[in-house]
């Protein structure tokens, strides 16, 4: 069985996610970690081997706005028509935002 190296945690709000070079959105983030994501798309969806650069914005409030490159590994059929699955490994993200990711990340674990 394979285990994942981070933890993945569910955004509590909407997250969008673009291709900043195509212009158009990609998806919607279900879940995340420091080194990774899962995103819902609906219709066009991202092809296993694709390299896109990318940008998740917390469509709300815009509490979470970061750029990333990102590698598609993976995608799935949804049990919804025309909607997929697609899991990526983030391959370049600055320091800035990594460190915002970290901090967003540490904001949806549970308290205890």
């Amino acid at each position: 069985m394979h285990q994942r190296a981070n933890e993945r945690y569910s955004p509590q709000s909407t997250i969008e996610v673009t291709d900043t070079i195509a212009d158009k959105s990609v998806g919607v983030l279900i879940n995340i970690s420091a080194t990774g994501f899962m995103l819902a798309s609906i219709g066009s969806h991202p092809i296993p081997g694709t390299l896109l650069q990318l940008k998740l914005i917390e469509t709300e409030n815009q509490s979470l706005d970061i750029s990333l490159g990102a590698s598609c590994l993976w995608k799935d059929e949804a049990s919804a028509e025309d909607t997929y699955w697609s899991g990526f490994e983030i391959i370049d993200i600055s320091d800035q935002d990594q460190q915002t990711l970290n901090n967003y990340i540490e904001s949806l674990k549970p308290k205890n």
